[in-house]
């Protein structure tokens, strides 16, 4: 009886270490994206005196980890009450997404988050603007315009970015992200007697809080490079 539960027990195994071996192993794919943010183009086509460019990339690290970056380009013309001002200036960002969604096998959707830290190089130009005026006796002219445009050139400015987002597949290597963030303006170049009203990257600036808010709609396409 005992070597009938012997031999029983070292068929299981062997059947157990076959099944093992015989199971393929499925080998995920580690590629490159590269795509637009189209939010931009679509911007451009509802907002005037607006122009923007920004091209995305992704690459898969690790089974979650994701190294990305965006770079880019915009060109905003303000006109209101008190101001006639124009922002130009091209940026970067770098950082990383972690993807928390578990895909089925064969997937590779991501519900994500992640954080992105900026730079911007840009220069702004002061065409005109308004006196703030208290005492209204002698009742001047409260517009001013220059004889020439005021250029406030070599601008700087840096920030962090915190994201939540999502990209899935919808055809063959081709997917479409979404991602929501929150900016934290770290440090500018101040200028005298002018505010940083719009920094290329980062969007509306304001003195009165280093908040910011931005969103990006991206369409990329995948290059499998290797399986592991």
């Amino acid at each position: 009886m005992s070597r009938s539960i012997i031999k029983y027990f070292l068929l299981c195994v062997v059947g157990f270490c076959y099944a093992q071996d015989s199971i393929p192993k499925y080998k995920e794919r580690y590629s490159l994206r590269l795509g637009i943010d189209m939010s931009k183009p679509i911007r451009m086509m509802i907002e005037e005196n607006y122009k923007g460019l920004e091209f995305t990339a992704d690459y898969r690290l690790t089974h979650n980890l994701y190294l990305a970056s965006e770079m880019g380009m915009e060109e905003k013309h303000v006109i209101s009450e008190v101001l006639d001002f124009q922002t130009s200036g091209r940026y970067a960002k770098i950082g990383v997404d972690i993807n928390v969604f578990k895909n089925w096998q064969g997937m590779e959707n991501q519900l994500l988050t992640g954080f992105r830290l900026a730079t911007s190089n840009h220069k702004q130009q002061l065409n005109s603007y308004s006196i703030r005026q208290l005492e209204h006796y002698w009742q001047e002219d409260l517009n001013k315009t220059p004889t020439e445009a005021i250029v406030y050139d070599d601008l700087n400015a840096m920030w962090l970015e915190f994201l939540v987002g999502v990209k899935a597949e919808l055809l063959k290597n081709m997917y479409v992200g979404l991602s929501v963030r929150m900016h934290y303006l770290l440090n500018e170049k101040e200028i005298d007697h002018f505010d940083n009203l719009y920094v290329p990257g980062f969007h509306k600036a304001s003195g009165v809080s280093p908040w910011g808010a931005g969103l990006n709609y991206s369409l990329m396409y995948q290059f499998p490079i290797f399986k592991k």
